[in-house]
């Protein structure tokens, strides 16, 4: 049996072949698997992954055609939620464009229909060039193919969109996950629907029924396949973690993550952070963004203050994580006592381990329009669904920044049902057991029917 993946997003090395998934699927006795990936990456990823039954494919992107950007562009204007609506909002602020900014929320307000996105899809399927994939079809023949980031919203010819799609032209089964738990409500309209959506939680398997018309039956919830370890496997011991730190294991830590320049606008909020927690005299550990740029100035960090700098891009999709830097960033969330942290996955990360979580809700010492300022961020959907769940709290200023803080080291078991109620609403069952439910979700589909 021959299963294509597609490891076009660096991020799917953390979110999928790492994981206790693949390491079941590489030891299914029958299996062939070949990964997809960028051409430049090629070469990486055969020296980590290759194997006598895995085979790396290098693909070489190219620009997308006129009609497949037009697509790009309606799927992206079509989704019907509020983050789009803010998105609009924000694209507005940047070019002042009235007469865009009305056409693209008049197609938001049409992609609310269910007729609509239906038709949208017919004509993404009949009209976008067909072949993209042939070659690698026609040489392995696959059986399968798991698309690992359904809305990859690069603008590139070669991408999940157009695999899914070659199989479904050939009849070929196709599962399809979205990349995050934002995929539903944040990026565009699926354009394609694979055979089989899977999904982390059903929370998101109701965003997709409720935004993409995607039918309940064939929506699979699995749970977040990286997680898994999370839950399992055992953590740096505090007193090993903190000396390679050089800090004092009998003291309280604070882990600061920095938003970047993608987040802000602008590289300054930084600097401005650095200085609030400077003035604290607990310890603390900054880390610093996977991709975008941050300022610190002249900013020199006290003792007590340690900065952790993994490997940074300037994109989203150039970042990685390797497993030693995902076990690592396990560690800091583990081993802190309050996460401080912007608009990321690092919610999610930190209720998983039940830290108390403050989020940055200010932009610095002056306040930015809606359309530009930190606070936008919460009204997202996904974000909603953590923050009135209770489970952490947004500071809108430096004051109640630093007290909520204090109030989280001080009662650390404040809001602990509300970050328990996220960790299960959004990463469902925490049991270990994501992976193998994908695995098996593989092995039943493609063992032939008696």
């Amino acid at each position: 049996m021959t299963i294509f993946i597609s490891c076009f997003f660096n991020l799917v090395a953390r979110n999928v072949l790492h994981t206790k998934f693949f390491e079941y699927l590489k030891k299914t006795k029958g299996y062939r698997i070949i990964l997809l990936v960028p051409k430049i990456n090629a070469d990486a990823f055969k020296k980590e992954f290759s194997n006598t039954n895995i085979i790396i494919e290098s693909v070489h992107f190219l620009p997308m055609s006129k009609i497949n950007l037009l697509f790009h562009w309606l799927s992206w204007n079509l989704l019907n939620t509020k983050s789009k609506k803010i998105h609009k909002i924000v694209q507005f602020g940047k070019d002042s464009n009235r007469l865009m900014y009305m056409f693209t929320s008049f197609l938001g307000w049409l992609g609310g229909y269910k007729i609509i996105r239906k038709i949208f899809r017919k004509l993404d399927y009949w009209l976008v060039p067909r072949g993209m994939f042939d070659y690698l079809f026609n040489k392995y023949k696959p059986d399968m193919v798991l698309a690992t980031d359904i809305q990859d919203l690069r603008v590139q010819e070669l991408c999940d969109t157009s695999l899914v799609r070659e199989a479904k032209r050939r009849g070929i089964y196709s599962m399809g996950m979205g990349r995050s738990w934002d995929s539903m409500t944040t990026k565009g309209l699926l354009r394609t629907l694979p055979t089989k959506l899977v999904v982390q939680s059903v929370s998101i398997k109701d965003q997709a029924v409720r935004y993409h018309s995607v039918d309940s039956e064939q929506i699979v919830v699995t749970g977040t396949l990286h997680y898994d370890k999370y839950v399992l496997d055992e953590r740096t011991s505090r007193e090993t973690f903190f000396r390679e730190l050089g800090l004092d294991p009998s003291k309280k830590l604070i882990l600061l993550t920095i938003p970047s320049d993608i987040w802000t606008g602008n590289a300054s909020l930084s600097h401005y952070l650095l200085n609030i927690f400077s003035q604290l005299n607990d310890q603390i550990i900054v880390r610093f963004p996977l991709f975008g740029k941050v300022d610190i100035g002249d900013f020199k960090p006290a003792q007590t203050m340690v900065f952790d700098n993994p490997y940074n891009s300037d994109r989203l999709e150039e970042s990685c994580l390797s497993i030693s830097d995902d076990d690592h960033l396990a560690d800091l969330i583990y081993h802190s006592d309050v996460v401080v942290t912007g608009p990321s996955s690092i919610i999610l990360d930190a209720s998983i381990f039940n830290k108390p979580i403050v989020l940055i809700g200010f932009d610095g010492e002056e306040a930015k329009p809606y359309g530009q300022s930190m606070a936008r961020y919460y009204d997202y959907e996904h974000q909603q669904l953590a923050i009135l769940s209770g489970g952490m709290k947004v500071a809108k200023d430096r004051d109640q920044l630093i007290n909520l803080v204090l109030e989280y080291l001080a009662n650390p078991d404040l809001d602990n049902k509300g970050r328990r109620q996220v960790a299960e609403n959004i990463c469902f069952k925490l049991d270990g057991q994501s992976g193998l439910r994908l695995a098996q979700l593989i092995w039943n589909t493609l063992t032939p029917k008696k």
